[in-house]
């Protein structure tokens, strides 16, 4: 794939080139599609300064907004727009990569296309959806929907957030295309590994609830009466540390090594995460990779990363009698049947997201797009 131009590659939450942004998407991105000979500019568009942020809070409250979530609404989108199509000019790209929608050059003669893990509709009626009433609501929705249809390309990284751009925002469906999301640099387990003797894993440095905490240690007292040799590496934040510590079974870390992870990874028969919002979850792509069955719950981007649940276990609902159930009934199955699942789930993870298979796809989607812009 040959590609003409340069590309700019923004984020409201930081230097795209920063492992730390974003989970690191960005930046490992940026780097497979430099090894593909394309030209990148990365543009921080974390621009909004205090006595900003609090004219735009007050703002919000006049018109009967939240105060505390001023980027998503109009004058914080104006304000980045015009700073990333700046950005955009001075370094000489002929086009934008926007990782989220909040930052997107509507109406600045810029071309950009967007890369999206979530939608504000799929987050909005979601279990974790913020409380910032129907009005506020209806208004960040409109303001997506501007934003959407304004991208010469919308990138998803599942297929079900493709289908509700497509579905709820209108977004023509020829100018959406689910790319994925590549893993993060765990490595992969080479090696038997015995199910029966490995542990459960539970990974949050944040968010402990939204992730499905509470319903793993609730669902943890039932499967150790079950089967009291069950251990459950816990690793999150202090806090959660200091409260879970001492729990019979549990062992919790707070902030460990790359080394210790990767061991956790490796030695875990399962990673028990029934995330109850997150859109797509890089968490299960490191455990297919670790060869650790993915345990969690028919929403999002889960059936889609399991084949539809044969590379993993899904429960049938959110609630720890049945996450429980789906855990002994896992620790029953053969050893040989479950070693074929979780081979397999690897070589899934390995062949469908990995980076430079991501960054084909990108280059694919952005192929035809009007402009200086090209990919032949």
């Amino acid at each position: 794939m040959i590609t003409t131009g340069k590309l700019a590659v923004s984020s409201p939450l930081g230097n795209p080139r920063d492992p730390g942004t974003w989970s690191g998407a960005p930046a490992n991105l940026c780097a497979a599609l430099e090894r593909r000979g394309v030209q990148i500019a990365a543009i921080d568009s974390t621009c909004l300064g205090l006595h900003e942020k609090v004219l735009m809070a007050a703002g919000n409250l006049a018109r009967g907004y939240p105060w505390n979530a001023v980027a998503w609404f109009g004058p914080a989108r104006r304000r980045r727009a015009s700073y990333v199509a700046n950005r955009a000019r001075e370094a000489g790209a002929d086009m934008v990569l926007c990782t989220s929608t909040l930052d997107v050059p509507l109406g600045m003669d810029v071309p950009y296309a967007i890369w999206l893990d979530n939608s504000w509709n799929l987050y909005r009626n979601g279990r974790t959806a913020p409380s910032y009433g129907t009005r506020a609501c209806d208004e960040i929705d409109r303001l997506e929907r501007a934003s959407l249809a304004g991208a010469a390309r919308v990138l998803t990284f599942s297929e079900h957030v493709r289908d509700d751009i497509v579905g709820h925002y209108g977004v023509p469906p020829e100018r959406v295309f689910a790319v994925g999301c590549g893993s993060g640099d765990l490595p992969g387990f080479e090696g038997e590994k015995d199910f029966a003797e490995g542990h459960l894993l539970f990974v949050a440095k944040h968010l402990f609830v939204p992730k499905g905490g509470e319903l793993v240690l609730e669902a943890f007292e039932i499967i150790r009466r079950k089967r009291p040799q069950t251990r459950l590496v816990v690793v999150g934040s202090d806090e959660i540390v200091a409260r879970i510590k001492g729990r019979p079974g549990v062992e919790a870390h707070g902030f460990v090594s790359r080394e210790r992870l990767i061991g956790f990874f490796h030695d875990a028969a399962m990673l028990v995460q029934p995330m109850l919002a997150d859109p797509w979850g890089q968490v299960y792509l490191e455990a297919m990779k670790a060869r650790a069955l993915v345990v969690s719950l028919r929403v999002a981007a889960v059936p889609e990363l399991t084949d539809n649940g044969r590379l993993g276990i899904l429960a049938s609902e959110a609630s720890a009698q049945s996450l429980a159930e789906a855990v002994l009934a896992a620790y029953a199955r053969p050893q040989g049947e479950l070693d074929n699942m979780a081979r397999e789930a690897q070589e899934r993870a390995l062949r469908h997201y990995d980076w430079d298979v991501v960054a084909e796809r990108v280059l694919g989607a952005l192929e035809g797009v009007s402009g200086r812009w090209r990919v032949s």
